[in-house]
């Protein structure tokens, strides 16, 4: 089985052409997540916002952070790679961009966010040093990822699924390219002062129904295995309720963070 990177091109376009897959992971972080906490508040509360900041969150995606940001600073411009995530959002300025090629005048924003997608970008190094030229001296990037070892239930979770079923057990993913562990390295080449700031979390699922959900946003997570193929999620529906038979819950540990980066 080919081991399926997370910057592959036509696994981003497939995921991203709208945003339900999106939405439906967001929802369930949003509902199942313990402790409770406000994500997005959380990564934008760490920098100070003065209220009369520019703002370009580039792949913006389903919108998380499109009103929480627009109660904090001057103005919000959403960008995206996907016309499909573009189309679905209320942003006031819409812009269909590539990270890697960012059509902003240099020294020209105040705060960028790039969250949750430089393990996307093909080329992390060319998008980083766009996020530097296009930010003002002091201005801020903030690059949410996860730890390389967050969710680790999951993959765990599709080998078993993979033994049940009789069949190879490969894993279907790659590491994540940028992590909370490497992000720094890639960040620092192009920003004299890189500050990570990490928050722990789980998934806690007392019923079956919504971790298959999740899980269907995409299949070749657990195996790359056929999506229609109803064998496999039965045996995924066993799997899940035994395990919260026996501890009360289906437990998905998750490390998140933040990068908070500048140039004086």
């Amino acid at each position: 089985m080919k081991l399926m990177r997370s910057d592959d091109a036509d696994y981003v376009k497939e995921q991203y052409a709208t945003d339900n897959n999106l939405a439906i992971r967001i929802r369930t972080h949003e509902l199942y997540t313990e402790p409770k906490r406000d994500f997005t508040a959380w990564v934008l509360d760490q920098i100070a916002w003065r209220g009369d900041e520019l703002v370009v969150d580039v792949g913006c995606g389903a919108g998380a952070y499109v009103e929480a940001v627009q109660a904090r600073a001057h103005r919000y411009i959403a960008g995206d790679l996907s016309h499909g995530m573009l189309q679905a959002i209320a942003a006031p300025t819409r812009v269909n961009l590539d990270a890697q090629r960012l059509p902003i005048a240099g020294s020209s924003i105040d705060v960028l966010l790039a969250n949750h997608m430089l393990y996307h970008v093909p080329d992390k190094e060319r998008a980083i040093a766009e996020f530097a030229r296009v930010l003002r001296p002091g201005g801020k990037l903030l690059a949410a990822t996860n730890s390389a070892s967050t969710m680790m239930e999951l993959p765990r979770l599709a080998q078993q699924l993979a033994t049940q079923l009789g069949r190879e057990s490969e894993p279907a993913w790659s590491p994540l390219e940028f992590t909370l562990e490497n992000g720094a390295a890639f960040l620092q080449r192009h920003f004299a002062r890189v500050e990570r700031i990490d928050l722990p979390s789980a998934l806690v699922f007392r019923e079956a129904q919504p971790l298959i959900d999740y899980v269907a946003t995409s299949p070749r997570s657990m195996g790359g295995f056929d999506e229609d193929d109803e064998d496999l999620w039965g045996v995924l529906r066993e799997l899940v309720e035994a395990e919260i038979a026996a501890r009360g819950a289906f437990r998905v540990n998750k490390l998140t963070g933040v990068f908070r980066c500048w140039n004086d």
